[in-house]
């Protein structure tokens, strides 16, 4: 069944700027008391720890011979943490052989309902970005999507729906379908920077200079601040290119057991996460979190230590002690040890709850015909999503709450004088 012959438009996307500002708007400042509430990075040294984005292995392991050499460090995890994390969340490589287990196909049914739900969204006159649970109606399909949903939020912690043909839909109608669907893990979707884009172009610039980073695998992160990630997969590169996963609570579990003391390290609420010249210059919190019986991790190893050249740390704020940045160092080499590396196509929807799964981007190469270009998209399932502390409250209303920045829908990369001007490649 063709999609109805009618238009759908997106908001007009203005001109791109982004002046420094303030970081918090003044109404999140009034509702957090963010100026009352800063917390103070105390004892700070006088020199901190050389550390960059790459992860240097050499680096790292002279920092756990010198810790260990040290000694008196502690021997349990903290007060009224766990020593060890069990459930669905506790996987490793190769728990997974069969991908049938976290894959939904879209059977021919369901494209058929994807495409009637497509024309029911247009009959009702909406701008794209409206596109919700309500106005993109998936009867069947929604009770399958529900199932990914609950793997996402309370199972492995992460699915993948696959079969969509990008080619099938005009660009406009391809994200109100990749939309829709993803309605039903997440309704709300969050500003993924300064700017409120509320789309994200993951994708080489054109630019030699900075595309350099794309020949290189990058650490494992999360993206700060949502409780799922989306990404559709609009085309694919020539080489490589998959996001490998690997579960935070794993890695939590190993080192509770075998280095404690590290835990004590991320829990702590002085890590310095930079905003890159807006007003404050950096705010602290844990890198880690143990709340209302959920492990929740939330970090960029940008924010912690810039990427140079291309986003340099702010200078006069403060950098990593040798202790954090064993400890980032740490969660990295343990991520590796327990991944996986789930096969991705040409129109993949893939969902992982960004609280408890670990990421990164292994190394890809493009070519004429075969070009990386992925979409990223961050949902707020404002049910399913766990318990937050203070801290996460805050940089989840920024993101998913502050009505006072503008949003911006760019279904294609914004470009100015035919260079594109913002692509995702690390987290706000």
């Amino acid at each position: 069944m063709a999609p109805a012959a009618v238009s759908v438009n997106f908001p007009p996307t203005t001109e791109f700027s982004v002046a420094p500002e303030a970081y918090y708007s003044s109404g999140l400042r009034a509702r957090f008391l963010v100026d009352a509430d800063r917390t103070a990075v105390a004892n700070s040294p006088a020199t901190f720890a050389k550390i960059g984005y790459e992860v240097d292995e050499i680096a790292y392991r002279k920092r756990v011979q010198a810790s260990l050499a040290a000694g008196n460090l502690p021997t349990k995890v903290p007060a009224r943490w766990p020593t060890q994390l069990s459930g669905p969340l506790v996987w490793k490589t190769g728990d997974f052989p069969d991908e049938n287990e976290y894959v939904y196909h879209l059977t021919d049914e369901d494209k058929l309902e994807i495409s009637r739900a497509l024309e029911i969204f247009k009959g009702h006159g909406l701008g794209g970005h409206e596109v919700s649970q309500a106005t993109f109606p998936l009867p069947s399909l929604g009770k399958e999507l529900v199932k990914v949903r609950n793997d996402v939020y309370e199972g492995r912690g992460f699915g993948i729906v696959r079969g969509l043909d990008p080619d099938a839909y005009p660009l406009e109608d391809l994200t109100v379908v990749y939309l829709g669907i993803s309605s039903y893990i997440g309704e709300r979707r969050g500003k993924q920077d300064q700017r409120g884009s509320m789309l994200m172009h993951v994708i080489k610039r054109g630019d030699q200079e900075r595309d350099i980073q794309y020949s290189e695998d990058k650490p494992f992160h999360t993206d700060t601040v949502t409780d799922c990630l989306c990404l559709f997969t609009r085309s694919l590169s020539e080489k490589g290119g998959r996001s490998i996963l690997a579960s935070a609570w794993t890695v939590y579990n190993e080192i509770a057991t075998t280095r404690p003391d590290v835990i004590h390290v991320l829990a702590q609420p002085n890590w310095p996460f930079d905003t890159f010249g807006r007003t404050p210059p950096y705010y602290t919190r844990p890198v880690l979190f143990y709340h209302h019986s959920k492990l929740i991790t939330s970090f960029s190893r940008r924010l912690l230590v810039g990427h140079v050249p291309f986003d340099k740390r702010t200078p006069g704020i403060p950098g990593l002690t040798e202790a954090q940045a064993e400890a980032l160092d740490m969660v990295h080499f343990v991520a590796r040890k327990h991944e996986i590396n789930p096969r991705i196509e040409r129109g993949d929807l893939r969902f992982i709850n960004n609280m408890a799964v670990l990421h990164r981007r292994e190394a890809f190469e493009n070519s004429a015909g075969n070009a990386r270009h992925l979409i990223r998209i961050w949902l707020n399932n404002e049910e399913m999503c766990w318990k937050l502390p203070r801290a996460l409250q805050l940089s989840w209303a920024r993101i998913f709450d502050d009505n006072e920045r503008r949003e911006h829908w760019d279904i294609e990369p914004p470009r100015k004088d035919g260079k594109i001007l913002r692509v995702a490649g690390s987290c706000d």
